[in-house]
């Protein structure tokens, strides 16, 4: 008797977690975006929780604390990320996965788009998104883990840390 509202509250809670587009962005439109934007990847520690003593002089992204920044100079490199992230989300809607409530984000994508800044803090252990706009935290969305090779080897040929 209780499996069927557990379901519609589980569905319900899956149609509405998140704000972002469902429809993938052409790659034409990605490039043009960050002709004129900026585009910068983070290396979350995603072992300490916002909650807990911030060490001395680090840096945080909404509480998280930054262990690499990464500037995308080139509009390519920042559509192929794009691409590799809307792969993930389009990848998680086909194969959705129960939710794990961990939220240990180790990655984090920046976007400035004219006086839009998003953030998007990533965890691939429980395969969410926490999507953040001009300081606010706006919604989330699901990923599958195939964006983090490609989050990682950007990561690694950057050679700024913090």
């Amino acid at each position: 008797m209780w499996r069927i509202p557990l379901f519609l509250f589980a569905c319900t809670a899956l149609l509405g977690c998140s704000s972002e587009s469902r429809t993938a962005v052409p790659t034409a439109q990605i490039l043009d975006r960050f002709r004129t934007g900026a585009f910068i990847l983070y290396r979350l520690n995603g072992d300490r929780y916002p909650s807990e003593p911030i060490p001395d002089g680090a840096e945080l992204l909404h509480g998280w604390e930054i262990l690499q920044t990464c500037s995308i100079a080139s509009a390519g490199d920042g559509a192929q990320l794009i691409q590799a992230l809307e792969a993930g989300q389009a990848d998680a809607r086909r194969n959705p996965q129960p939710s794990v409530d961990c939220f240990n984000p180790r990655h984090a994508i920046r976007t400035i788009d004219g006086e839009t800044t998003t953030d998007r803090l990533i965890c691939f252990e429980c395969r969410n998104i926490m999507v953040w706009t001009n300081g606010e935290m706006t919604g989330g969305i699901s990923t599958s883990v195939s964006p983090q090779a490609v989050f990682n080897s950007f990561l690694e040929k950057c050679d700024t840390s913090r």
